[in-house]
């Protein structure tokens, strides 16, 4: 894998591990994509045990030698020492991911997405929304991980044109493939980033839109596979929630979401809630159950503080910039 040539407006960033079922559909789908402006293909496989990676050079790399970049880790690294790596090679203006099993299904997307980002340099990236397309199994355990009640994504998010910080804290997710955003120093921010893999994409996005807002598209332009092996459907949704909840504290470290505190203590609130509602923990003994609730009862009166805060700084901040008559 190599970086080159300045002419290249848009890196588009993809991670992929035993992707042979599905990687080809991925690729084709940028590469049918109709746009006036430049991008190039950088992918990280992850040490795959089938045949992703004899794909990715014969039937890929061979026919587009400058345009797509391909990098094999030696042995499987995980989503954290993969995405580091790829960050070192992401250096155009802007920045796309897409996970090895999922495509794009609108052929104009990156276009009318930069065209949006070239004419409004106040938002810090552009998502739209996404189709769920299930390959689901009988499993039971599975079927307590997947989404398949939902068609889209905007089914079980709530998203707005404007779609502003405190939105993404409150859990309202954006899909990995939609988002196209203005090139940050993800290098740093993964060098510094404390958590587990779990979420990994959503902290990220939340570093992207600290101190800005996205543009959001009402428009199912990519597809989610929700299917056995995805890497959320490995572990237990309290992993994730336990995840989150450090994602959160960690932001309460970061001066820039100051005004946000009471919005992430809610959020926190709402994750602590659910781990306590799950079925793995009300069968836990009550002394670590009774651990859980001590900790939920300190951010709902930590949350409860800070929106008094919040409502009276409003209050002030409105009064002196003269936005009342």
């Amino acid at each position: 894998m190599e970086s080159r040539s300045k002419d290249f407006i848009l890196d588009i960033g993809i991670l992929s591990y035993n992707h042979f079922n599905f990687i080809p559909e991925c690729l084709d789908s940028i590469l049918n994509q109709k746009t006036t402006y430049n991008f190039r293909i950088f992918i990280i496989d992850d040490h795959s045990y089938d045949n992703t990676y004899n794909i990715l050079l014969e039937e890929y790399k061979k026919r587009f030698p400058e345009l797509i970049f391909i990098h094999r880790n030696e042995s499987n690294l995980g989503p954290i020492k993969s995405a580091k790596y790829l960050a070192t090679k992401l250096k155009s203006k802007y920045i796309t991911f897409l996970d090895g099993d999922d495509y794009w299904c609108y052929n104009n997307k990156l276009q009318e997405q930069i065209d949006f980002l070239e004419n409004n340099p106040d938002y810090a990236g552009c998502f739209h929304d996404a189709l769920i397309k299930q390959e689901n199994s009988g499993d039971d355990e599975y079927q307590k991980k997947t989404q398949n009640q939902w068609k889209t994504y905007s089914q079980f998010n709530k998203y707005s044109s404007d779609f502003m910080p405190w939105a993404l804290i409150q859990r309202n997710i954006i899909p990995t493939a939609s988002l196209v955003f203005r090139n940050i120093n993800l290098t740093t921010f993964l060098d510094s980033y404390r958590a587990k893999e779990f979420s990994l994409s959503w902290a990220l996005h939340l570093e992207i839109i600290k101190n800005s807002k996205f543009k959001y598209f009402n428009q199912t332009w990519s597809v989610y596979r929700d299917h056995p092996e995805g890497y959320s459907k490995k572990h237990r949704l309290t992993d994730f929630k336990f995840n989150n909840i450090s994602i959160l504290e960690n932001l309460l470290k970061d001066p820039a979401w100051n005004y946000y505190k009471a919005d992430i203590y809610r959020s926190i609130c709402n994750e602590y809630r659910m781990i306590l509602k799950s079925t793995c923990k009300t069968i836990d003994s009550f002394k670590e159950y009774k651990k859980l609730l001590k900790q939920y009862s300190k951010y709902l009166k930590l949350a409860q503080k800070e929106d008094l805060k919040q409502l009276k700084d409003d209050y002030y901040y409105v009064r002196h910039n003269r936005m009342v008559e």
